[in-house]
């Protein structure tokens, strides 16, 4: 069902992590809703409390263009403590999807760049699968929306686009991704599922066990004593 995401074309040049104590979840089952990940981290760091929904994809996989849309709309009904957050498959520090999604990201032109780009890949045809830095760039100053001048820049910027590529590819890394699309929660757990609606209700079921725990109810106050009736 799934693509093959990760190849050997960047090196991990960081240690991983020590392994940490896995948070048990209630009412779950390690190896049904999720696969715990050992050492695993989130990818972005978040406030105290909140719970990252990581979604790894690639814009040339035909799961993750069927999946995409579902994944949005789940997102909106996620609980104010969780955030869904996407990390772009990395092939190596050229591949030119995964530059692309950073660079649009920069310049602020993601939103609209995002869907656009799968569907030119899987609907209309406009992208080949195998597209060059030269394609895809050039599609992406077609779409109306992008601002052309800034990701131009940010296209250039190796600097700034290369570390993000390499973060992105370790935390694939560390997370044991096998293939797209592929969510983790918390950077601990790697969510299982037979569909893509199986995927998600067990992806909400592990971010509603994650919720942070509400302060026990405090005891009633004592009654105050009734003052004692005066004697004439």
């Amino acid at each position: 069902m799934r693509a093959l995401l990760l190849s050997l074309a960047l090196l991990l040049t960081s240690a991983f992590a020590p392994a940490q104590a896995q948070q048990a979840l209630p009412g779950l089952t390690e190896g049904v809703q999720y696969r715990a990940i050992e050492g695993g981290q989130p990818y972005q760091p978040l406030p105290p409390g909140m719970v990252e929904v990581a979604e790894v994809f690639a814009y040339t996989c035909p799961h993750c263009a069927h999946f995409s849309p579902m994944l949005e709309k789940w997102a909106k009904q996620l609980p104010a403590h969780a955030r869904l957050v996407l990390v772009p498959g990395v092939f190596g520090r050229d591949d030119p999807w995964a530059r692309m999604f950073f660079a649009a990201q920069t310049a602020k032109s993601l939103t609209v760049l995002h869907p656009r780009l799968f569907a030119a890949v899987h609907e209309t045809g406009e992208l080949p699968r195998n597209a060059d830095a030269a394609q895809v760039t050039a599609f992406a100053n077609r779409v109306q929306g992008v601002n052309a001048a800034a990701l131009k820049a940010a296209l250039a910027d190796d600097a700034t686009l290369l570390p993000k590529l390499k973060h992105a590819y370790e935390f694939a890394g560390r997370s044991q991704i096998e293939g797209t699309p592929s969510l983790i929660v918390g950077g601990r757990y790697l969510i299982l599922g037979n569909s893509y609606d199986n995927l998600l209700a067990n992806a909400r079921a592990v971010v509603d066990a994650l919720a942070p725990k509400k302060p026990a109810p405090g005891k009633p106050a004592p009654a105050k004593a009734k003052p004692a009736a005066s004697r004439s």
